[in-house]
């Protein structure tokens, strides 16, 4: 009886790790209606252009890349959340509480902005 609670401690600190950021849920995806999907490629999303409403949203990013990417939401010059080690063949989701506005998304990791790794997003 001991070694199964020992066993699922273990499990359960495995489990555990560095949590997301403050006002972010990243986790293993489960895309689930009204989830906003977006494929990052090798210098590229899919889709580039993104329309949302105001309040809680959750991007499903998946890397169908050969290269690690993250998914950063910038209000400006300011990051409003991000998606990090974003591996090859992994995909993530980010639920962000949004105000109205104008948004960009990008992939600053090695660059990847600067060869067109970025997108807008309207939030309405």
């Amino acid at each position: 009886m001991a070694a199964t609670f020992v066993a699922l401690g273990a499990v359960i600190a495995a489990c555990g790790g560095s949590g997301p950021s403050a006002g972010a849920s990243t986790v293993p995806a489960t895309t689930a209606p009204g989830t906003i999907t977006v494929e990052a490629t090798n210098y590229q999303f899919t889709p580039s252009a993104i329309t949302a409403p105001a309040g809680p949203v959750t991007f499903s990013v998946k890397n169908a890349g050969t290269e690690e990417h993250e998914f950063e939401i910038f209000k400006g010059e300011s990051v409003v959340d991000e998606i990090e080690g974003l591996v090859p063949g992994l995909t993530k989701n980010l639920t962000v509480n949004l105000e109205a506005g104008s948004y960009t998304f990008v992939c600053k990791l090695n660059g990847h902005d600067l060869l067109g790794m970025t997108g807008t997003l309207t939030v309405q």
